[in-house]
């Protein structure tokens, strides 16, 4: 059997969600990075989990929240509802609306910001994460054509990912306090599969793509059974998914958009933020600053969108910092490394080659390796290669970079000429800070050739060529 993931991907993910787990102690952790043309995923991580090879933590954890867990999907929900009240013709962005609270039957439903944000144009709901917004655009729509896109969108359905014991979810539509409180993403539980399968349509010009993990299985007599790219439904029209982008695009850059903590330079991104309230025990929903399932669903580059990350988090025990700035710890790194590694990943070109493992070599051996194949770069003042972008068994185009971080001091290369893509390669295998401005290829840098790489900002300037 062999699956989608990338393990490279994959063990950056563990990595990252190691160190964001044992800092905060959340009560449940999960990420997954899924190929937005293919719905390939590409990596996928939960804590709490537990090591295979030893046993330990089976006493925590023996179940794949990815699928088995259903939730209430707070605020990212909203994606869905700009979508649907877009695609139905309901959607008014400069009419005006009062924030801050609504009365629903008799009930009372707040924004975040209790206060509300007085009268402002419904365009604003989406990246403020207003709750009032959201009701407003489903009471326009109509309880039965709200109810039409969750259908469409295929919510309460198993994707039918080749995973065990698939949540199917549900939704309480019955009364219109139920069916308001959907369109904010509570009085529904889907599972984290359903999710990524829903924003795979806003990726992809309306089409939706079936999230899958197996790539192919041979059985004993050597027959092969290949599982490749799955539509499964186009709920909104192409011109309805660019909408939406440009909302997801606007909570991380306006100023009252509720993901600038996932604002990476150079990176065209697309995001939406949530936050869940958890049902109690014994009825209502858990209080204090904490109880929360908090979420960001984000995709790059938002113009094209290659990659679809989700990541959610629930109940910080040490919350330190906002939730947006502690889920930002996973969510930007990884990001960047999908982006840095996708030229050398991509399988649009026939012509790649294979990328050989040059890690613990001396830089004379590993630098006649790549021989004429590939363009090697020394970051480092060291003889021994202790890290490499792309990573061993990769595959790349003839002629690209390969980075090959040495022991001894890390030192600055000459990127002149090189594209985006290259530079963000630089920051993930250095974990340096670099400031990307302007479009096109590098023309300038702020630290010179072979200078020591301390904790400075390095700004590298671009020009279309």
């Amino acid at each position: 059997m062999y699956t989608t993931i990338d393990s490279g991907l994959q063990t950056y993910l563990e990595t990252l969600m190691d160190s964001v787990n044992s800092t905060y102690q959340p009560t449940g952790l999960n990420a997954v990075l899924m190929d937005a043309k293919t719905g390939a995923i590409l990596a996928a991580s939960q804590r709490p989990t537990f090591d295979s090879n030893t046993g330990i933590g089976l006493d925590n954890m023996w179940r794949d929240s990815l699928v088995e867990d259903a939730y209430e999907p707070g605020s990212v929900m909203k994606i869905v509802t700009l979508a649907s009240a877009i695609d139905s013709g309901n959607y008014h962005p400069n009419e005006y609306y009062q924030s801050g609270s609504v009365q629903v039957s008799g009930t009372t439903i707040r924004d975040w910001q209790t206060s509300g944000w007085g009268s402002i144009p419904l365009l604003q709901a989406f990246p403020r994460s207003s709750n009032v917004g959201m009701v407003k655009l489903e009471q326009t729509m109509g309880a039965a054509t709200w109810q039409k896109y969750l259908k469409r969108f295929k919510f309460a359905q198993k994707t039918g990912i080749q995973l065990p014991n698939e949540a199917t979810g549900s939704y309480s539509f019955s009364k219109p306090l139920d069916q308001a409180i959907t369109s904010f993403g509570q009085g529904i539980n889907v599972n984290m599969v359903q999710m990524l399968q829903a924003i795979s349509a806003i990726a992809n010009k309306g089409t939706m793509i079936e999230p899958r993990i197996i790539q192919k299985v041979i059985d004993q007599s050597g027959k092969t059974t290949t599982y490749g790219k799955k539509e499964v439904g186009k709920p909104i029209s192409a011109s309805t998914a660019k909408q939406v982008i440009e909302a997801m695009r606007d909570v991380v850059t306006a100023e009252y958009g509720t993901g600038q903590a996932y604002k990476m330079p150079g990176v065209d991104l697309a995001v939406k933020t949530g936050t869940a309230q958890i049902a109690g025990p014994n009825g209502g929903y858990l209080t204090g600053s904490n109880n929360y399932l908090f979420s960001v669903a984000g995709m790059a580059p938002a113009s094209n969108p290659r990659y679809i990350l989700y990541v959610t988090m629930k109940q910080p025990q040490k919350m330190t910092k906002a939730a947006e700035s502690i889920m930002a710890e996973i969510f930007k790194p990884m990001m960047q490394r999908a982006l840095a590694l996708s030229t050398s990943n991509s399988d649009s070109s026939t012509d790649q080659r294979t990328v050989p493992n040059l890690l613990n070599q001396s830089l004379t051996d590993a630098t006649s390796k790549l021989g004429s194949t590939f363009t090697p770069v020394t970051i480092g003042t060291g003889s021994t290669v202790v890290q490499q972008l792309p990573e061993a068994k990769s595959t790349a185009l003839p002629k690209s970079r390969v980075l090959l971080l040495t022991n001894g001091a890390m030192t600055m290369p000459d990127i002149t000429g090189w594209a985006k893509s290259d530079v963000l390669k630089l920051a993930q295998i250095t974990g340096k800070d670099f400031k990307l401005v302007g479009e096109g290829f590098a023309t300038q840098q702020s630290l010179a050739k072979n200078q020591v790489l301390d904790n400075q900002t390095v700004t590298i300037k671009f020009e279309p060529k």
